[in-house]
């Protein structure tokens, strides 16, 4: 099965996943799997827990997107602040500390927050 689903991956990449969204046709997929002595269903499963992929099966194709975990956004958010802030002079960096030290006790507190709630902090 390892190799039938390593096959599956191959197609998956070759098409721009897991950026974009691939559809693969359903009667033959369900058909490979047959002929291979797996079942597709049993594929589908291992792709979801082993590789986060999602497959939305419909009468025609079936649609796989990569799942998108909490952890996966916070890193990709943490990035992006990280990008931006190595991009600011120093005199930015220093206007929004100011800013920071500007704010009352409650406004702190509540980025400070919101900082939690997203686990950045």
């Amino acid at each position: 099965m390892k190799e039938f689903i390593d096959h599956i991956l191959k197609i998956l990449n070759t098409n721009g996943f897991p950026q974009k969204r691939v559809s693969l046709p359903t009667e033959k997929m369900y058909e490979a799997a047959d002929n291979k002595g797996f079942s597709f269903n049993q594929v589908l499963e291992e792709l979801k827990a082993a590789h986060n992929i999602d497959a939305q099966i419909g009468p025609d194709k079936i649609i796989f997107s990569q799942i998108v975990t909490t952890s996966s956004k916070q890193e990709d958010m943490m990035k992006q602040a990280q990008e931006m802030m190595s991009k600011m002079s120093p005199e930015e960096l220093k206007r929004i500390q100011d800013m920071f030290m500007n704010m009352s006790p409650e406004e702190k507190e509540e980025i400070l927050k919101k900082g939690k709630d997203l686990g950045l902090i």
